[in-house]
């Protein structure tokens, strides 16, 4: 098949999208984060992880009106607000999207070493930054090999891990110390607030699924559904989660743990324990992982359609997958597992993501006069009085904004201006083409197969 001819091929369904988009957000964040988390709010981080939901369930139902109106693939972190807020802030928010992917790949892969090594068999410890390469590695060959595979691995790994996390939860309960979480947070209701903003990274994938939207089957259904129930498992798992592991020892201990998880089950679960939130740990960051590589390959895809960037990025290989696109993305992790530090990483990543949900928020809020024909189309609508959920998301996103911090924000300025650059640069070179492409949304362009497996459909009815 003649590489211009190739196509992506529409063949997830709600599970698998449920899995890739609650996978990528329940990996790291669960197993690492949690515990920079408990360091603000101590005994307390159980409460930030719900109240941190709020914003994202606010851009869930804004992402959800925007993909039902036009699922597309990179939609929620490129085309949507490119098409609808503005050509240079939509080129800024897929930029900003893609490194906010990145930025998990490598720390899912650090986190899986770290938890290998947490293994009470485990003698010698595995070198952290050599292993999270080869894992890195390994996932990129899975992902080379088409979105089927992606799905399959994705689904095995997102299972296990839910029903592992149910079990240790359920084995916890009755060994919680109450005393525990009473404990006063350590920079009271500041620093709960201080941890929610940090745990966003935790939930930082829900609205992922929309960058599917010519790879899921049945979209204007399937991408809602998965980014609710996306939301709803992981809140739930990542509440008692945190609520077992301060409440079995003390917040400071658990936060000064390399491997926080498996140092709450030693508690109570002794090294058996261990080895199994080992275990579980591994399904939970693999998953997280695998999804990471898959949709961060797809929103540089996105962004190198408009030609802004190379168009040889948009290439698409013979398994259906853009592995120009891909590979750039696994060289991007690669370098900071080599340079990166958790902490500033995660801090980083959660401001990229609030900007593209503040991006969102306003698209939504403006795609209803830009667009009307296609809004009056969608069966979920934001309009009237539902027009606070973006209003409201808004406001809030530019709150936790602030709270990531000066340095957060610095370095998160400093890679939105490198955007901008290569904007301009791409702009320069080209401007009636990428004006062009820019104007209009990509269907005629990238969905004509959908259109003559209808038609076939219909002959052949």
């Amino acid at each position: 098949m003649a590489e211009e001819k190739r196509k992506l091929r529409r063949e997830l369904g709600l599970l698998d999208v449920t899995s890739i988009t609650a996978g990528i957000v329940i990996g790291a964040g669960l197993f690492v984060v949690t515990g920079i988390g408990a360091k603000y709010a101590g005994s307390w981080v159980w409460l930030a992880y719900l109240i941190g939901v709020i914003p994202v369930i606010l851009v869930g139902l804004s992402t959800a009106t925007l993909a039902q109106m036009y699922p597309v693939e990179s939609g929620e972190s490129y085309i949507y607000p490119s098409r609808t807020v503005s050509k240079l802030f939509g080129f800024l928010s897929g930029w900003g999207m893609w490194l906010a992917i990145i930025g998990p790949v490598c720390i899912t892969a650090k986190a899986f070493i770290q938890y290998i090594n947490a293994l009470p068999q485990v003698s010698a410890e595995i070198p952290i930054v050599p292993g999270a390469i080869i894992v890195t590695l390994i996932f990129f060959v899975i992902n080379y090999c088409g979105v089927k595979l992606v799905s399959w691995v994705q689904n095995a790994l997102f299972l296990f891990m839910v029903a592992g996390i149910a079990a240790f939860i359920i084995w916890g309960l009755p060994h919680i110390d109450t005393s525990l979480l009473s404990m006063k947070a350590p920079l009271g209701a500041n620093g709960i607030i201080k941890a929610c903003s940090i745990l966003l990274f935790s939930y930082a994938g829900l609205t992922l699924a929309a960058d599917l939207g010519e790879e899921a089957k049945n979209p204007t259904k399937t991408i809602p559904y998965g980014i609710m129930l996306g939301a709803l498992i992981p809140m739930i798992l990542y509440t008692l989660f945190a609520l077992v592991c301060t409440g079995v020892m003390p917040w400071d201990e658990f936060a000064a743990a390399s491997a926080p998880g498996a140092a709450a089950a030693k508690t109570f679960m002794g090294s058996i324990g261990v080895t199994f939130v080992c275990i579980v740990a591994f399904a939970a960051v693999l998953s997280s992982h695998n999804g990471e590589q898959a949709v961060a390959a797809r929103i540089l895809f996105g962004l190198s359609r408009d030609k802004i960037i190379g168009g040889k990025l948009a290439s698409i290989n013979r398994f259906g997958i853009p592995h120009y696109a891909l590979g750039a993305t696994v060289a991007i992790a690669i370098f900071l597992i080599i340079t990166g530090t958790l902490e500033l990483v995660a801090t980083v990543i959660v401001a990229m993501f609030l900007y593209n949900w503040i991006i969102t928020h306003i698209a939504v809020i403006l795609v209803q006069k830009k667009y009307p024909e296609m809004y009056e189309k969608t069966s979920f609508k934001l309009g009237g009085w539902k027009l606070a959920v973006p209003i409201v998301g808004l406001i809030v996103s530019v709150v936790l904004l602030i709270y990531q911090g000066w340095i957060a924000l610095i370095y998160a300025a400093v890679w939105m201006c490198i955007g901008a650059v290569v904007y301009y640069i791409g702009y320069s070179r080209n401007k009636e083409e990428i004006n062009k492409l820019m104007s209009e949304w990509p269907r005629g362009r990238y969905l004509e197969e959908k259109i003559k497996e209808k038609l076939k459909t219909v002959t052949e009815g």
